[in-house]
């Protein structure tokens, strides 16, 4: 017998005796008295002994799990040929550890490769392939390849509408990730042609709105998501001032031909014609679903309607902010929110959305800070800016840059007893990365 026998033999003999020692105490009756035994092992000994025996696994540096993953699919082909069933598996499993160590274009050769034998072994629509799309896109955007990247976006959803069908509840994930997808790629400059993706983000929220009451009644809360991503898409809308480059067309509907950028400039130019009555509307049906719904939040319409009061503000509709802010100032203190919570909201100027610096130009701004004093009046402006001090001195353009952008940006104002008042004396540091 072996030394590794032995400890075996021993272990399982502990494990065995343990097992006895705990069903015996299982078993005693209520009430009989308990001889303690000095032969029992401690509880210590006794939990270590029941506990299965586990092999240390020696970690594999990324290379040898890589190297380790081609020779298994080598073995594999030999045996069962290039599109031999589990070959998809153990080839998304080259590709993340590939994705690990860096290298992306690899990766997405791999992950593109699994794909294909998938869809040989399941079908054109397995959604077995959504992993190593959602993969695939890191690694695409690692590259900063972002036609890719929102090519596989629109496939992934493709994909999902193909095996529930449009209008399935369960597409709801799927349409909130891939408006946030175009978002972000309107935010941040991604891509080709930026209105593309309003116009993307903008149709899928209203379908997620459409679905949402269809299946689950018009004053459901799911809905506050879908009407706040109609509130952001028309925001952006509303203040699109054209491409930042000559735009190239993103392909978002795996459709063509001649006509589909004149088709697309139309349909923005519709909506953003209706971009504001199109998110004071979706804000409004917030309002509506939080007064009718009994399982909102405390407070919840009155702080909606403050939002409505913002989106009246920051487009110059004063007399309509002034009305809604004082119905959801009365609205708070009928619904029984805190002193705190009043005061959060109105007890001191707010920016709107927030004061504009990702409009403006980062890399002149990098590595700057600048200290600001400035008023905020009743109606929402900033007045008598004073720049206090600034890094580096000697950069006087972001003096006036800092300026211009106050003297742009609109603010919620301070109230006090249900009236928006002055506020004197703000103070801001904006630290520019």
């Amino acid at each position: 017998m072996t030394q590794t026998d032995i400890s075996n033999s021993i272990a399982i003999g502990l494990m065995f005796t343990a097992t006895a020692l705990l069903c015996g105490s299982a078993y005693a009756e209520v009430g009989a008295s308990v001889v303690e035994d000095s032969s029992t092992p401690p509880e210590a000994f006794i939990e270590a002994a029941s506990k299965p025996l586990q092999t240390t696994k020696r970690q594999l540096r990324p290379s040898e799990v890589v190297d380790d993953y081609r020779e298994r699919i080598e073995d594999m082909e030999a045996q069962h040929g290039a599109y031999g069933a589990g070959m998809d598996e153990q080839l998304l499993g080259l590709a993340n550890a590939l994705q690990r160590t860096g290298s992306h274009e690899e990766a997405i050769s791999e992950f593109r490769r699994a794909m294909l034998i998938n869809r040989v072994n399941e079908g054109l629509y397995s959604l077995n392939q959504i992993p190593m799309i959602e993969r695939m896109i890191e690694s695409q955007i690692a590259l900063n390849q972002w036609e890719d990247a929102n090519d596989n976006q629109q496939y992934l959803y493709w994909l999902y509408e193909r095996n529930y069908g449009e209008k399935d509840p369960r597409m709801l994930p799927v349409i909130d990730n891939l408006s946030r997808w175009h978002l972000q790629a309107y935010v941040e400059e991604k891509g080709g042609t930026l209105f593309e993706h309003l116009i993307s983000a903008t149709d899928l929220y209203k379908l997620a709105v459409d679905i949402i009451t269809q299946n689950f009644g018009a004053n459901d809360l799911r809905l506050v998501d879908a009407l706040r991503g109609l509130k952001v898409t028309n925001y952006y809308l509303l203040t699109y001032d054209g491409e930042p480059q000559q735009p190239v067309v993103v392909n978002t509907s795996f459709g063509g031909g001649g006509n589909m950028e004149a088709a697309q400039r139309t349909k923005l130019d519709h909506y953003r014609m209706n971009s504001f009555s199109s998110g004071k509307n979706a804000i409004a049906r917030i309002v509506d679903v939080y007064q009718k719904n009994p399982h909102s939040p405390p407070a919840a319409s009155a702080k909606a309607k403050v939002e409505l009061g913002d989106w009246y503000m920051m487009f110059n509709k004063w007399h309509s902010a002034r009305e809604t802010y004082g119905e959801a100032y009365q609205a708070l203190w009928d619904n029984g929110a805190t002193n705190q919570e009043i005061d959060d909201i109105f007890g001191r100027p707010a920016a709107l959305p927030a004061l504009p610096m990702l409009e403006e130009d980062r890399e002149a701004l990098a590595e700057s800070q600048v200290t600001v004093s400035y008023d905020v009046t009743a109606f929402g402006k900033a007045r008598n800016i004073q720049i206090l001090n600034a890094y580096p001195e000697d950069r006087v353009s972001i003096r006036s840059r800092v300026r211009n952008i106050l003297k742009r940006a609109k603010f919620r104002p301070r109230f006090e007893n249900g009236e928006p008042v002055e506020t004197v004396g703000v103070v801001q540091r904006f630290v520019f990365d």
